[in-house]
């Protein structure tokens, strides 16, 4: 009886890679040596990859399962002001490795400052008669020339668009670790703390004052809080407190995308981890807002009540026209029906010093007639107007949420984050049916 001998099949018909794999004819001990550890390395390279994309599929997943909050407002609205005020509700050590570069940002605020009054007199000073200003002024303008340059200086050295006057960093940390460690930068603040004499003599000038003024010019909302504050921040020590680094302005290019992580109490219930996008403002940027609507929960849509300013990029535009179109838009647009749209009149702080300095709402605003011309007046108004617009223009009936905030307030402005966290949270919540 013949015997039956079970023969293997050749390992390249289970294995399509193993002809690949397999030793070549007339291999050397040391040639073997060498080819195995090539294999070892890579099967070791691939399974980092696949751990890579795992981790990767991971983190998408649970990024699609977060909030997602979104800031919405025209330019010059305060959203990078309310986003750093966030930052500030939610991890409060966040900016003090970030002191260093805020100080330069804060310098850099202040010379943009001394650079409008300067250009302010000069102006004044070309005129066939003036009153208000005369040589002692051109000479004080003469020598604060050193800190106007270092403006350009600056904005050469972190800026992808130099543009006089303005500095445009693009998303993420770079632009600072430059401004914090910079010989450039440094430079920079030493110009500006060698004239700190001449800048405070310049802003305590009463004719200077009056030369604002008759002109309309106001650094409140432009960085000019540190006008009165010379001496602390051109201090050679001077790090920038919270309130500093909250009122320090500087303008971004793109998208922002920032990750928060809440802590919660062991064994609470919900989301604690959210996302906040912070898009452009300006005309010509909207267009990025689109592609967010379809993933975001929340939109914290920010309007300052300037119905006596027109847009910066275009000025046959009112400024707050241009808020009124972008809220009932954004209400209408049926991506948005699910989402939470949150109302902030931002900046009420201007609005409160305008109406004292004797601005007349109904000559900006005629349809607001003989309402009382104050600050309950103006915001009761114009909260009803927007209140109407949300109400006829929402695909389908939803609460309305409303704030009046001054994000340079960080105690007012933290309960009025903690609240409306807490308000998107809940009815995140209640949709995932978790509470």
């Amino acid at each position: 009886m013949a015997t039956t001998v079970a023969r293997a099949r050749p390992s390249s018909l289970d294995d399509p890679f193993a002809i690949h794999m397999a030793p070549p004819e007339g291999e050397t001990p040391d040639e073997r040596v060498l080819r195995i550890a090539a294999q070892q390395n890579a099967e070791k390279t691939s399974r980092q990859i696949d751990e890579v994309l795992q981790q990767s599929k991971k983190l998408l997943e649970k990024k699609e399962k977060d909030v997602k909050i979104l800031l919405l407002g025209q330019s010059e609205s305060g959203k990078s002001t309310v986003l750093k005020n966030f930052r500030l509700r939610f991890t409060p050590q966040y900016f003090d490795s970030e002191r260093a570069a805020w100080r330069m940002v804060v310098l850099l605020n202040l010379i943009g400052s001394v650079r409008v009054i300067v250009n302010a007199i000069e102006s004044e000073l070309e005129a066939p008669e003036f009153s208000l200003v005369g040589d002692t002024h051109r000479t004080l303008c003469g020598e604060l020339e050193p800190v106007i340059r270092e403006e350009g200086v600056l904005n050469r050295l972190i800026s992808p668009s130099h543009i006089t006057g303005d500095v445009y960093v693009r998303p993420g940390g770079e632009w600072k670790s430059i401004l914090a460690s910079s010989e450039v930068a440094k430079n920079t603040a030493a110009v500006v703390i060698s004239l700190r004499d001449e800048i405070e003599a310049l802003w305590a000038d009463t004719a200077v004052r009056e030369l604002m003024e008759k002109k309309g010019i106001s650094l409140r909302d432009g960085g000019g809080y540190f006008m009165d504050d010379v001496a602390r921040v051109t201090a050679p020590d001077y790090l920038p407190t919270d309130g500093d680094i909250l009122r320090a302005r500087i303008k971004t290019m793109g998208i922002e995308e920032h990750f928060f992580e809440k802590e919660t109490a062991p064994g609470t219930r919900g989301v604690k981890d959210f996302w906040i996008y912070d898009v452009p403002g300006s005309r010509g940027s909207r267009a990025v807002w689109i592609p967010f609507f379809d993933m975001v929960q929340a939109i914290v849509f920010l309007t300052p009540l300037s119905f006596y300013e027109v847009l910066e990029e275009d000025t046959r535009v009112n400024r707050l026209e241009d808020s009124v179109v972008l809220w009932k838009e954004i209400c209408a647009n049926p991506l948005l029906q699910n989402c939470q749209i949150i109302l902030f009149f931002n900046k009420m702080d201007i609005l409160k010093a305008k109406l004292k300095g004797g601005l007349i709402i109904k000559e900006y605003v005629p349809s607001f007639a003989d309402r009382p011309n104050t600050y309950a007046g103006a915001t009761g108004y114009f909260k009803e107007k927007f209140r109407a617009y949300h109400k006829r223009s929402s695909p389908k009936p939803r609460s309305f949420f409303y704030y009046e905030t001054t994000a340079v307030d960080t105690r007012s402005t933290a309960k009025i984050i903690g609240a409306v966290h807490e308000e998107i949270f809940r009815k995140h919540l209640q949709e995932s049916i978790l509470i």
